[in-house]
């Protein structure tokens, strides 16, 4: 790192054509040498901020591409494992429903050939 007087220096060699030069500052004496320092930290400070939040900006958006990518993966298997499963039950419920249509009639046929046990109310003893 370098020293603040570095930094100083070099602020203010960056800054030589601003109007605003931070050397009339310097005719202050020791108050105007605290401002050059509040202002070139600030000016440090603003900038490492700023580059710091434009890498934290990047890693997200990275994170975002990686997560959407596995999105994409999970789901280009799941969709065709949710049709085969949606058929699967949609099978399942019509070998119900023709099981419970066997049973009705088998009932229905016991009724109907028992030995007379039926009565008319459809109640059998």
């Amino acid at each position: 790192m370098h020293s603040w007087i570095d930094v100083i220096a070099f602020y203010l060699a960056e800054t030589a054509d601003d109007p605003t030069n931070l050397g009339v500052l310097a005719q202050y004496g020791v108050l105007g040498v605290f401002a050059i320092i509040l202002l070139v930290f600030a000016k440090i400070s603003y900038k490492r901020e700023t580059d710091r939040s434009d890498r934290l900006e990047a890693e997200v958006s990275r994170l975002n591409n990686v997560i959407m990518e596995r999105d994409n993966q999970i789901m280009e298997r799941a969709i065709p494992a949710l049709t085969i499963a949606t058929q699967a039950a949609q099978d399942a419920t019509q070998l119900l429903i023709s099981m419970q249509r066997e049973q009705e009639m088998d009932l229905i046929r016991t009724r109907r050939d028992g030995p007379g046990r039926s009565r008319p109310g459809g109640d059998s003893r």
